[in-house]
């Protein structure tokens, strides 16, 4: 996955550009410190830093992931660690950004008690991914059975109990491929965890549908999704 990451996630500049817009009243200025916590190859910890003029610190368990990342965000520290048990003292940032990360923990409960002992009072924790129905997804239709329900409403629940609460919700949409044949490309480069978890019998199968839409002229010209981002303060 690491070594695709970026063929298959990359976000165009005017992409980057609308995430944080929508994130910007939520994260500190100069002086202050966000955590990209699951920063994978650093797509987002570079934006951090030049958008907000804040230190950032990328996190991140794959040792892999974070070979990029170092090559792709020099100057931005770089910790291997899980985000049930991310190394950070107390109140060591004012915002936590975590970016398609919250499938992947295990502990929901462990990840709320790590993300209120790191946040500084007034700090906010911002969670970017899709939590709509996945009907609502471009690629469901080719890959049903990589999407399970969304997790938000436990994971509200179980944030709550550490007096972490949902401050707002917003849509942004970005562009998932430029082109049918960029869609293509992007999905064989089977980077995103959901399609890289399937067995291989099913992803060549919805490759496969994929590719005859594209022969067929069934896929828009330009593919675009909305995804979330949630914020959530200290209570």
């Amino acid at each position: 996955m690491a070594a695709g990451y970026d063929r298959g996630r990359r976000l165009r500049p005017e992409d980057l550009d609308a995430w944080m817009a929508a994130a910007r009243p939520f994260l500190p200025g100069p002086g202050g410190r966000i955590l990209d916590l699951g920063a994978g190859t650093g797509r987002f910890s570079v934006a951090l830093a030049d958008a907000t003029g804040a230190a950032v610190v990328a996190c991140e368990p794959s040792a892999a992931m974070r070979a990029v990342c170092r090559t792709s965000c020099p100057g931005i520290p770089i910790v291997g660690a899980k985000a049930e048990a991310a190394p950070f003292r107390e109140r060591a940032f004012d915002a936590v950004w975590a970016s398609q990360v919250i499938h992947h923990v295990d502990d929901l409960a462990a990840f709320a008690r790590s993300v209120r002992r790191m946040l500084k009072p007034g700090g906010q924790l911002l969670l970017r991914g899709g939590f709509g129905p996945p009907e609502a997804l471009a690629l469901f239709r080719y890959f049903p059975e990589a999407w399970a329900p969304s997790p938000l409403p436990e994971v509200v629940e179980v944030l709550a109990t550490t007096g972490i609460i949902v401050y707002s919700r917003a849509k942004v949409e970005q562009t998932l491929a430029g082109s049918p044949a960029e869609l293509v490309d992007r999905v064989g480069a089977r980077s995103l965890s959901n399609l890289a978890g399937l067995p291989d019998a099913l992803f060549q199968k919805g490759l496969r549908m994929l590719r005859q839409h594209e022969r067929e002229g069934r896929i828009p010209h330009r593919i675009v999704e909305r995804l979330d981002l949630v914020v959530f303060g200290l209570g």
